[in-house]
């Protein structure tokens, strides 16, 4: 072959090859409106007289964020109070509080939000949580953001004078990207937002950031409850039709030994669709629609945390002294 190129003869040729993916510094897949992260591989074929064959495919890149890291467990919790005012008239006062179970999730999972809802003014209130995601694209100096709200549940209306809560309460998690907090031209930033519907009035609001992973909580471990009282230690911090895939194989990071009882993990489009990833100087052929597709907890259970007990059910047993 000449120039180091080799000359195919007709007929079905295959070659295998591969890449070697930067072990850190990597962020991971995302599609945005303003710019994206893409990966992808283009093939070329030289043909003498005519236009070259060329195609290309584009792959999804996960950057992991494991939600098992202590930083993750830690609840997040916010509270805020409104007086209303008409006129010469001055109303209750409207108050809420709102927490997470935790800070960390995947998606598939959902978001276990307990809050306290308190209306002593006159009129009629609605409480609603919401998923919303924000996408900051920064460059030259200058950035523009786009926001999207996914999952929303709406509570029961609460009457004037009475208070309200939320034990425990669901907010499922789609097939989102995760967070992006790792590249210095796009970032995606989640947070859990709770606002109360004021009729006649500007409604109130409390956002729980919390971070999308893409390494799924696993099974409480035997010391669980030492972990809550470790966790405590802490500062606090102020459904869909989904294509499954094979999985893919554990990436280093990942200590196997602890992961034995776990399933592995599964996949899914990404809820926001498909994107062509033709570019204008591209003369690909071939079907260039490309979808990411992110960690996903298939058939997810919310498991509420034990009871509180003042008495260690497995208490420490210490050495006599001799």
């Amino acid at each position: 072959a000449r120039e180091g190129r080799e000359i195919l003869a007709e007929g079905h040729h295959e070659f295998r090859f591969s890449f070697q993916l930067p072990s850190g510094g990597i962020s991971t897949s995302f599609e945005g409106k303003y710019g994206s992260i893409r990966y992808w591989v283009k093939a070329e074929m030289e043909k003498p007289w005519s236009f070259n064959h060329k195609t290309k495919k584009a792959f999804t890149v996960i950057s992991p964020i494991d939600i098992n890291r202590t930083e993750y467990l830690v609840a997040v919790e916010n509270s805020v109070e409104k007086t209303l005012c008409c006129c010469w008239c001055t109303s209750g006062p409207i108050s809420m509080y709102a927490r997470t179970d935790r800070r960390g999730y995947c998606p598939g999972e959902s978001i276990a939000i307990t809050a306290d809802f308190e209306n002593l003014s006159s009129r009629i209130i609605i409480p609603h949580a919401t998923l919303h995601q924000t996408q900051t694209f920064a460059a030259g100096g200058k950035s523009r953001f786009r926001h999207s709200k996914f999952t929303i549940v709406t509570g029961l209306a609460i009457q004037p004078g009475r208070t309200a809560n939320w034990d425990f309460q669901l907010l499922k998690i789609p097939a989102v990207s995760p967070s992006i907090i790792n590249n210095c031209l796009i970032r995606v930033d989640y947070a859990v937002r709770i606002t109360l519907q004021i009729p006649g009035a500007y409604n109130l609001s409390v956002n729980l950031p919390i971070v999308i992973g893409t390494v799924p909580l696993r099974t409480r471990p035997p010391n669980y409850r030492t972990l809550l009282s470790a966790l405590e230690a802490f500062p606090r911090i102020n459904d869909l039709g989904l294509t499954f895939y094979p999985v893919a194989p554990p990436y280093s990071e990942v200590d196997m030994s602890l992961l034995h009882d776990e399933p592995p993990p599964t996949y899914a489009e990404c809820v926001e669709g498909s994107v062509d990833i033709t570019e204008d100087d591209d003369d690909i052929i071939g079907d260039t629609r490309f979808t990411p597709m992110y960690t996903y907890v298939h058939d997810y259970q919310y498991q509420p945390p034990p009871a509180y007990s003042e008495v260690d059910p497995h208490p420490v047993e210490e050495e006599g002294q001799g």
